[in-house]
């Protein structure tokens, strides 16, 4: 029973505390009323109590407008009974239209309930000597402010209402808000003590707030605000524009000083400009106002202000470029080691089950002895009594299967010594479950080199997302601007550009990233796209990488670098045939390094061709696409795996110069040594290392070493070695020419020269020389 009276007690205590609430919020209507209605323009305009009944809530409406036609009572009583008026009126149009809840619920129906009434009412009385209004500009002027103060009333009476706080509330929510609050100050300006304005005292106040703690920007649009409504109250106050302003400026300079700053700049840049006033006594009126604010001002704790800071400060957190570009990265970070666990989950898995259901000689035994011995009268004594004596004895006749020879009856025999009687079908069952077990390893072998190459498939994604993190972590900066003005340059001649990003990366410049839709009248000019994205950044870029997939294009452009490279190739096909078994190729990777590769395939002729030509131009693409050398490599590698049952195996010899900075990176996969001659001293640059095709992972061998203007780097293919290198070594050395081409054609025409004695074979050659941009 008491749990019943408890339960019936708590809504009776909810009911009076309601009743308690609402009877508050009708006593701030009426009293907010009367104080708004007060709010008086040049020319005893006063706009504001109809603005303030047509936004309130309807369940206030009753409180609300008899509190703004009790503050219009006390106005200059010739457009008072006016006002009185179009409060009712203002009542009556909200009363009717209440019901149509498409009309009352719009954000536009108080600017338009007020409106209405006001213009009409003002354009009757036009012409009477009564009015205080002479035209119908006054009248609609009037009206229109009335329809202005609605919408930001009403407005702030909506978000008070959804009880957001203040430091969640957007900037245009805020700037409602801070309307709202000037039409109450102007309303306390005619509200004095002496010749002191509360209103005024109030505006100076909230100046210092916003310069305070939000600093320049606060303080200028507070000092404004306040300056421009209270000159506007009365003729002879126009000094208070300038006063407020220059008040809010310089007290949002002198923020950072502390709040005695703010208070000294108010008091100085207000009395100074209260001098202009007619009043002589003003400036020491000022001065009472700014003192009276300065003392309010100073009382506002340290918590109160640090909560002002976050709503009116201009330190929001903002997401910014390198916030996305820390989240970004730490996202493919994570990605890439959860693909990583896959791959080596995958492994571990198909390992253990190999382990599992590997089907042994044992399993061999027993399938023959299926096909033979399954209605045989002396299965029992054979396999269940001398079961291990019968295992080793077929056992033994698997061997010789193994080592190549044939079974027959007459070794079966030999064998069992004729305990069995079915020896020529024990003979044929033998082979026949042999047969099957070879053809079950071949096609575990095939299956296990998919599996493989699925795993390293996993694990080459992980490095592609691993890649691309490392290559976003090591940005220092993304230019937004420049990248817009490169869409927009690029729009003007006529080019799609999908996306575009322009980064900066310590050693490297600026790099701009561009991708452009195609269409089939799409015409790319390198000079023209180089021209433009110069233009538009200002700087001076190399030449461009362009790659294209389907109807996208990949263009990559870097700043000029302090190197080039002078690049010359010559080559040999073995036989003076058709197809060459080597591949080379060199080009800008758009990331400010030039790249040289050169791939030899197993042989001569089109298959090594097929080899060299596919690890090259997957390369290549990988490495414009923005791909790390180590993961391209394990996709270069499981596509020579897995392109045909074939064995396929290639080299891969790579040079990634540096043009920023004169690093060079060589990388090399079963490929041959390179030479560097560095003025009369030549490097020799070997590096062991397997080629690519054979093993599920392929790595590089790695050195670098540091270049300037003249060196020279040769990269040959293993045709050109014939015998040791002294040959080689003593041709770039004593080579006079500084022409990258004349020295790779030269060292192709020896090694054929050379080669005529032994067998011939593919020759590749690539020359690159250091020079400096001027």
């Amino acid at each position: 029973m008491s749990v019943a009276k408890a339960v019936r007690r708590k809504p009776s205590r909810l009911k009076e505390s309601g009743f308690s609430r609402e009877v508050i919020y009708h006593i701030v209507a009426f009293i907010s009323g009367a104080i708004v209605a007060r709010g008086a323009l040049p020319g005893s305009v006063s706009p504001f109590g109809a603005s303030f009944a047509a936004a309130i809530p309807f369940s206030y409406l009753p409180t609300g407008a008899l509190g703004a036609a009790i503050g219009y009572l006390l106005l200059s009583p010739v457009d008072t009974f006016r006002y009185i008026a179009i409060i009712i009126a203002v009542a009556a149009l909200r009363w009717v239209l209440s019901e149509i809840k498409r009309i009352s619920s719009s954000r536009f129906f108080p600017a338009i309930v007020a409106f209405v009434p006001v213009f009409a009412t003002g354009f009757a009385l036009t012409f009477s000597s009564r009015s205080e209004l002479s035209t119908v500009f006054e009248c609609f002027t009037e009206a229109l402010l009335s329809a202005a103060g609605a919408y930001f009333i009403g407005r702030t009476v909506s978000l008070i209402g959804s009880r957001k706080l203040l430091g969640g509330l957007r900037q245009e929510e805020l700037a409602c808000i801070a309307m709202s609050g000037c039409i109450l100050l102007l309303s306390l300006a005619p509200l004095r003590i002496g010749s002191v304005s509360v209103g005024r005292a109030l505006a100076v106040l909230s100046v210092m707030l916003f310069a305070r703690y939000g600093l320049v920007k606060g303080g200028s649009v507070a000092g404004i605000a306040t300056g421009i409504v209270f000159s506007l109250a009365e003729t002879d106050m126009l000094f208070l524009s300038a006063g407020y302003s220059l008040s809010g400026l310089v007290g949002g300079l002198l923020a950072p000083m502390g709040k005695l700053a703010v208070v000294f700049s108010a008091v100085l840049c207000s009395s100074m400009m209260a001098f202009s006033s007619p009043d002589p006594e003003m400036p020491f009126t000022i001065v009472i106002e700014c003192a009276a604010a300065s003392v309010l001002f100073l009382l506002i704790p340290k918590e109160a202000g640090r909560f002002m800071s976050s709503v009116f400060g201009d330190e929001r957190p903002k997401s910014s470029p390198d916030t996305l570009r820390r989240s970004l990265t730490a996202r493919l970070s994570h990605c890439s080691k959860a693909l990583s666990n896959v791959s080596g989950c995958v492994a571990a898995v198909s390992e253990k089950l190999t382990r599992l259901y590997d089907p042994g000689m044992e399993q061999v035994c027993e399938k023959a002895a299926d096909y033979t011995c399954k209605s045989c009268g002396l299965r029992v004594y054979c396999w269940e009594k001398e079961r291990e004596k019968t295992v080793d004895d077929m056992l033994g006749l698997l061997n010789i299967l193994k080592e190549g020879g044939t079974v027959g009856e007459k070794q079966v025999d030999e064998t069992f010594r004729k305990r069995c009687c079915k020896t020529a079908e024990l003979a044929d069952g033998l082979k026949k479950a042999y047969g099957e077990h070879l053809s079950y390893e071949a096609a575990e072998r095939r299956i296990t080199l998919v599996r493989s190459a699925v795993a390293g498939q996993f694990a080459g994604l992980s490095d592609i997302l691993m890649d691309i993190s490392r290559e976003f972590e090591e940005v220092d900066s993304f230019d937004a601007e420049n990248a817009e003005a490169v869409v927009a340059a690029l729009g003007s001649i006529g080019l799609m550009v999908a996306d575009c990003s322009c980064r900066r990366k310590s050693g490297r410049g600026m790099t701009v990233e561009i991708e452009l839709a195609l269409t089939k009248k799409t015409a790319i000019s390198e000079k023209q796209l180089l021209q433009e994205v110069a233009k538009a950044c200002g700087r001076i870029f190399d030449t461009p990488s362009i790659s294209f997939e389907g109807d996208r294009a990949r263009v990559t452009v870097s700043e000029l670098p302090l190197f080039d490279l002078e690049i010359g190739s010559a080559q040999h096909i073995c036989g003076e045939g058709a197809l060459c078994g080597d591949c080379m190729n060199y080009f800008n990777n758009g990331e400010g390094s030039a790249v040289a590769l050169i791939s030899d395939g197993m042989g001569t002729g089109g298959r090594a061709a097929v080899d060299s030509n596919m690890a090259v131009s997957i390369m290549t693409k990988l490495c414009k696409a923005g791909l790390g050398y180590d993961c391209s490599l394990s996709v270069v590698n499981s596509s020579l795996m897995i392109k045909s049952e074939e064995e396929s195996l290639a080299t891969l010899d790579l040079a990634d110069f540096n043009l920023f900075t004169g690093r060079l990176k060589l990388m090399k996969a079963g490929a041959c040594a390179t030479f560097i001659r560095r003025g009369s001293r030549l490097l020799l640059k070997d590096m062991p290392s397997l080629p690519i095709g054979i093993l599920n992972e392929a790595k590089f061998a790695k050195d670098d070493i540091a270049l300037s203007a003249d060196d020279m780097i040769i990269m040959v293919s293993d045709g050109a070695f014939i015998g040791s290198f002294d040959w080689l070594e003593k041709l770039i050395l004593d080579f006079e020419k500084n022409s990258a081409e004349a020295l790779a054609s030269a060292i192709v025409e020896e090694a054929k020269r050379r080669r005529k004695d032994e067998r011939d074979d593919d020759i590749t050659a690539i020359a690159m020389r250091v020079i400096e941009n001027v």
